[in-house]
């Protein structure tokens, strides 16, 4: 037996020494194997994650891997709070800091951001978003770059920044979207709580009801309750204020539940607005006190909520209770002088430094369009000899347009979606990636013989389905299902969703006459693509051709 001694930490005793005793079996486990039950327990079980956790630390040190180490620093970190995750994250720093690695120490540097970022500490959490970024650009990590982002969006929309904090998350999203990243659905959170902000409540509605759905499918229920309140949020903008309470007080049991004490606090001042609004007063004031109760524990507020003072203080002074009035007022002063000792005029100057780098190449940009503009009647004089050469080159690209067309037509009807034998046999030259991701055998192939089930079984026809359902179903991370799917299918995970789809609604096509008196809205939605627009641009990207071409030339059959 090997005794490791640690901290456990707040999750589930005490911060104090306990010697957890680790079985030679557990730590005679591969990383992967470690790393996947670490993850399948974290949400449910924290006191077995860490016994994971711990066991993926223990082995890097006994088999000297630095790597291997920080990672077990890195999962260690996520079962911890404040100063015990804070010396995790300079732990990781001060192992790597002399390797070339991509991840560490950029994904330390991130780590110890959010931490101060959570504290409020905008300038030190800037600073280590910096670093993050400048390695994750130095190594060329894409995903580094996408979280130092997100993270700065989030600074940005804490001190105000609604419109350049959503043009980070609409990035963001585009990026988490497109590459199937789990963070996809928060991300869509985030744009729907800057349109709020800019009181864009249309496009906030779209997105409240698509992340509910979403979230819904992902069987995520934090998301979902942080949808709902949004909606809420959005429904009292939008002055429909019994809706907005309703919303509200349906995931009010959760927060208090989950001890959510900011989420909760948030609640608690739309309920008050809201109630207001509809001239229930004292019941509008109840919600405002027990958003202020929150308050004094966190001395912290969101900007927009100190009108939550102004409404008490207003209250009481109406009823000549002044004492109380006096109460909320220094109250609110006393929050004041803290947002603006936080809030400063030298985070808002530091952000619009950063975006510098950016800018200045927008400036040469059109320093070069001036130069350009000068070469413009010359290239005028140039252009009027081309014209017929190129009214030429339309019509010989028409021909061949319409032979490349023929031709796409051709091989879609002659296309079969039947799994080939050899499609899920690994290729030689991709074994050194297979040999990165230290899964065993038995693993490859219980995750290969649920792949194959998948595609029997045409699950992939429902549109709940996205790289987190899958991998739960299959009992696996999903970060390890989307390697296993690039190298054994070499494509992302997306790209083969759309691929069996499109695979599917071909062959439907050919043999079902009915089918093609479908809308491409309705096909779209019978073989799990979201909207007909993600459909008509699936199927040219595979064919050649759009859906509705393809239709009309099999009806002609």
């Amino acid at each position: 037996m090997i005794r490791v001694l640690f901290f456990l930490v707040p999750f589930c005793l005490c911060s104090q020494e306990i010697d957890i005793k680790l079985e030679d079996t557990l730590l005679s486990k591969n990383y992967f194997h470690l790393y996947e039950r670490f993850y399948q327990n974290r949400d449910d079980n924290q006191e077995k994650a860490f016994m994971y956790a711990s066991a993926y630390l223990e082995k890097g040190k006994i088999e000297n891997e630095k790597l291997n180490v920080a990672h077990g620093y890195f999962l260690m970190a996520h079962l911890c709070k404040d100063e015990i995750f804070l010396s995790y994250a300079d732990s990781i720093i001060d192992l790597t800091k002399e390797l070339k690695n991509k991840e560490y120490p950029a994904r330390a540097y991130l780590m110890k951001g959010d931490y101060f970022l959570q504290k409020s500490l905008f300038k030190v959490a800037f600073d280590n978003y910096k670093r993050a970024n400048f390695l994750a650009l130095e190594r060329s990590n894409t995903r580094i770059l996408y979280d130092c982002n997100h993270s700065i969006g989030k600074l940005r929309s804490k001190i105000g920044q609604h419109k350049e904090a959503f043009r980070i998350f609409k990035e963001c999203y585009m990026y988490s979207y497109e590459n199937d990243l789990e963070e996809s659905c928060r991300d869509m959170l985030y744009l729907a709580r800057e349109f709020n902000h800019m009181r864009e409540l249309d496009s906030a509605t779209y997105y409240n009801k698509l992340g509910v759905q979403e979230s819904l499918n992902n069987k995520d229920k934090q998301l979902y309750n942080l949808f709902v309140l949004n909606s809420g949020i959005t429904n009292y903008y939008k002055k429909n204020h019994k809706q907005s309470i309703d919303s509200i007080t349906k995931v009010l049991p959760s927060f208090k539940y989950e001890k959510d004490s900011l989420n909760l606090s948030v609640s608690y001042f739309y309920l008050g607005k809201a109630y207001s609004e509809i001239r229930l007063k004292e019941k509008s004031i109840n919600y405002f006190l027990k958003m202020d109760s929150i308050v004094q524990i966190r001395k912290e507020i969101l900007p927009n909520m100190m009108e939550g003072y102004d409404i008490l203080s207003n209250y009481y002074r109406k009823r000549k209770h002044y004492e109380r009035q006096s109460r909320y007022s220094k109250r609110k002063i006393t929050l004041d002088s803290t947002y603006k000792t936080v809030y400063t005029s030298s985070v808002t100057k530091m952000l619009k430094e950063y975006d510098t780098s950016s800018i200045v190449t927008k400036k040469d940009i059109k320093l070069s369009e001036l130069n350009d503009e000068n070469m413009l009647l010359r290239g005028l004089m140039v252009f009027s000899t081309f014209l017929f050469i190129i009214f030429i080159a339309f019509l010989v690209y028409f021909y061949n347009d319409r032979k490349r067309y023929q031709k796409s037509f051709r091989a879609i009807v002659s296309h079969t979606n039947k799994i080939k034998e050899n499609e899920t046999k690994l290729k030689k030259n991709n074994e050194d990636q297979l040999n990165d991701l230290n899964i065993s055998e038995e693993v490859i192939e219980r995750i290969l013989n649920g792949i194959k089930d998948f595609e029997k079984s045409k699950r992939y026809l429902d549109k709940k389905y996205s790289l987190q359902v899958l991998s739960k179903e299959l009992n696996t991370n999903s970060t390890y299902l989307s390697k296993i799917i690039n190298i054994y299918k070499q494509k992302s995970f997306s790209g083969y969703l759309h691929d069996l789809r499109i695979g599917y609604a071909i062959e439907r096509l050919k043999d079902d006459k009915k089918f093609r008196l479908y809308s491409i809205k309705g096909i779209s939605e019978e073989i799990g693509f979201k909207s007909s627009e993600s459909f008509a641009k699936a199927f040219h990207k595979k064919t050649g051709i759009y859906p509705s071409s393809f239709i009309k030339k099999l009806k002609n059959i």
